[in-house]
């Protein structure tokens, strides 16, 4: 239970904590379910983050894991959890979002934001409010902010403008550039959204005009806050990890993505929320606009189907290099999307990608349910995957065949062409990757399919390394021409 100043502090401050709610067996079961379910990514510029895998989405975010991973859900309905949050809300209360905040080391700050209709990561959207409350009573929209790592002023710990809830700040639409936005800092983040966003929001807010407060949190220990209180988190500057993860909660009066009901299912980050639902975690829904359900609605099958999806995609078994390889890859795809949409692939400029399309256009007209099916029974035969050696980029670059400066620069010059929908004569060899607006993820994108078309594996901080096409051409050249004369 919450003390009466422990109340009065949240409402004076918009935030309360670091609270002793959990026990170490829920800690740690959400700290092995996060660790268990997820995989290491390096992006283009080197920076390392960690990536998650929505399953009932069917797509790659932090956000809402609490609909499929059990340990989550069992950690924002814990009773003891919603006692606190009955003290603040009242009685009637839904868990509509959860989300994970991993800091690496070197991963960048999250900038001033507060929350209330809008919850968007990059610019604003006005046509969709993420929540339209009602009316008639205050508005309620609590977070609970969950440490699974010690989290201090190192390694990336909150701070918070302290009374900032009073008072709503104005946001300016496209009034930033997106990479200077408010979670520009966390590269998981630039994947989603930079290359479609040159501009992002800000808050009309001078930290000055506040009296701030910097909370450290150890491992275990909660904080609840209200969305609308200003508040930030400091980079990462320290070796340790700093993992988080949030739930965040609404009274039934309030309709949670009511854009839905006129059948629009993308929200304003993108993401395609037509499965998404809410949990009844406390009292009573009298009003019957969100979908309530205790738990995920799938069934045995594809229940079955996701637990191997994760075994695959978390390299948790062996896929043996031969057709059984692409066999999986085009299950998946027909299992999820149906029948092949796609347009045909170059298969110059994205070898690997044409051989998949080809192989998940053999499925057409098979069912999702045959191909779930037949996708499980084949993760079934494959053995538990052992750590392999992991190859530096120099050892890899010097395994490609012997292609031409020349050569390289015309496969770099089509496929910017083709992505970026430029003529050829457009691409200038000396201009940076950067200058074309190519993002992150492109990034690693291109040196995937450079690495398939030159049979070897690279480093995606390649793209940085070597910054235009001319460099990047040269290098990898003259470490094909050095290995072909060291094998004479």
């Amino acid at each position: 239970m919450l003390t009466s100043e422990q109340i009065n502090h949240f409402q004076q401050k918009g935030w309360v904590g670091p609270l002793n709610i959990f026990s170490p067996a829920k800690i740690a079961a959400v700290k092995n379910c996060l660790e268990t379910y997820s995989r290491l990514i390096v992006e283009a510029d080197g920076q390392e983050i960690i990536s998650f895998y929505n399953n009932i989405y069917h797509l790659e975010t932090p956000r809402d894991l609490h609909l499929f991973h059990e340990p989550i859900a069992n950690l924002f309905t814990d009773l003891a959890l919603i006692e606190f949050l009955r003290q603040i809300a009242g009685n009637d209360i839904l868990l509509w979002y959860t989300n994970v905040f991993c800091k690496l080391p070197g991963q960048g700050e999250i900038k001033w934001h507060q929350a209330k209709e809008y919850y968007t990561s990059s610019d604003i959207d006005y046509e969709k409010k993420t929540l339209l409350y009602d009316p008639d009573e205050p508005a309620i929209n609590l977070t609970v902010w969950v440490a699974l790592d010690d989290a201090d002023l190192d390694n990336g710990c909150m701070q918070f403008a302290n009374g900032s809830h009073q008072k709503i700040f104005p946001m300016l639409p496209s009034s930033i550039p997106a990479e200077e936005g408010v979670f520009a800092g966390i590269s998981a983040h630039k994947t989603v959204w930079q290359r479609e966003q040159k501009y992002s929001l800000s808050y009309d807010f001078n930290e000055r005009d506040w009296p701030l407060e910097t909370v450290p949190v150890k491992a275990g220990q909660a904080l609840i806050f209200t969305e609308k209180v200003m508040h930030r988190s400091f980079p990462n500057q320290s070796n340790r990890r700093r993992l988080a993860i949030i739930g965040r909660y609404v009274r039934p009066s309030t309709q949670v993505y009511p854009y839905r009901w006129q059948g629009n299912f993308i929200d304003e980050n993108g993401h395609n929320i037509e499965r998404h639902y809410c949990f009844l975690v406390s009292g009573e829904d009298k009003y019957g606009q969100n979908i309530i359900r205790p738990g995920h609605d799938l069934s045995k099958e594809e229940y079955q189907f996701e637990n191997c999806l994760n075994q695959v995609r978390f390299a948790q078994v062996q896929i043996p290099e031969d057709k059984q390889q692409l066999e999986i890859y085009a299950l998946e795809k027909q299992a999820i999307e149906g029948d092949c949409q796609e347009e045909e692939p170059n298969p110059i400029l994205h070898p690997r990608k044409y051989i998949q399309w080809k192989v998940w256009d053999q499925y057409r007209g098979m069912s999702r349910h045959e191909a779930m099916k037949k996708y499980t029974q084949l993760v079934a035969t494959f053995p538990v995957k052992n750590q392999t050696k992991i190859t530096s980029d120099e050892e890899n670059i010097a395994k490609s065949s012997n292609n031409t400066v020349g050569e390289i620069e015309a496969w770099l010059i089509s496929y910017l062409s083709e992505g970026l929908d430029l003529d050829t004569e457009e691409i200038d060899v000396e201009s940076s990757f950067q200058s074309y607006g190519l993002s992150s993820a492109e990034g690693v994108g291109m040196i995937g399919d450079l690495s398939d078309w030159l049979g070897t594996k690279l480093n995606p901080a390649l793209i940085y390394e070597y910054s235009n096409i001319s460099a990047l051409a040269a290098k990898l050249a003259q470490k094909n021409r050095i290995n072909s004369e060291e094998g004479q």
